[in-house]
């Protein structure tokens, strides 16, 4: 358990979180899980990998109204409403990966899952609008305006999503270890920063 490490990545839409939770675990030697765990969840659970994809986020309004709808219309799948089977897969998965040894996981609500591993350290990266808005363009090919609406329809739904399962507030500083602006140091400059804190953390020597 001494040198286990399990990095999990909150992040901003556009602020360029998955590729440093990806650059990160090269690093460092250890699996990367992000749509890996949506389809070690369908199959444990049985069900597609789209809905599982949809359903993580989803806006909170829309999860409690499908639980209400599946109660009064039978949506249920194993004898649950068929939302709460889709999470319990996700925790299931999320908690393999940790038990299998070190490794980063991005989203799925993983630092939550997680909250009592002792090992665990809880990463949230952001960036300044204008940074996310122009990574956003230069990777859609879309304009300003389309980019900021994008970005904001995304981070609604992470946070409604994240806010909806746990007692915590998605992007909130008390809800991590370390929070970082990814357009402060770049993204190998964050990638080093978040390496450093880890080890830092975790009382890694090398």
């Amino acid at each position: 358990m001494a040198k286990t490490q399990i990095i999990t990545i909150g992040r901003r839409f556009g602020s360029g979180g998955r590729v440093i939770g990806k650059c990160l675990a090269e690093k460092l030697g250890i699996p990367f899980y992000d749509k890996e765990l949506i389809t070690a969840a369908a199959k444990q659970s049985g069900l597609c990998d789209s809905f599982l994809q949809n359903f993580e986020e989803t806006p909170t309004s829309s999860l409690m109204y499908s639980l209400v709808m599946n109660a009064q219309n039978g949506g249920f799948y194993m004898g649950k409403p068929i939302e709460l089977v889709a999470y319990e897969a996700q925790i299931n998965a999320v908690r393999e990966a940790a038990k299998n040894g070190p490794c980063v996981i991005v989203g799925r609500c993983a630092d939550y899952i997680l909250r009592d591993h002792p090992r665990c350290v809880n990463v949230f990266v952001s960036a300044s609008k204008e940074a996310r808005i122009e990574r956003l363009m230069r990777i859609h090919n879309i304009p300003s305006e389309a980019a900021e609406e994008l970005m904001e329809k995304a981070d609604k739904k992470r946070s409604s999503y994240y806010n909806y399962y746990s007692y915590k507030t998605w992007g909130a500083a008390e809800t991590y270890h370390l929070c970082i602006d990814s357009s402060v140091l770049g993204i190998d400059g964050t990638v080093q920063f978040i390496k450093e804190f880890v080890k830092l953390k975790l009382g890694i020597q090398k």
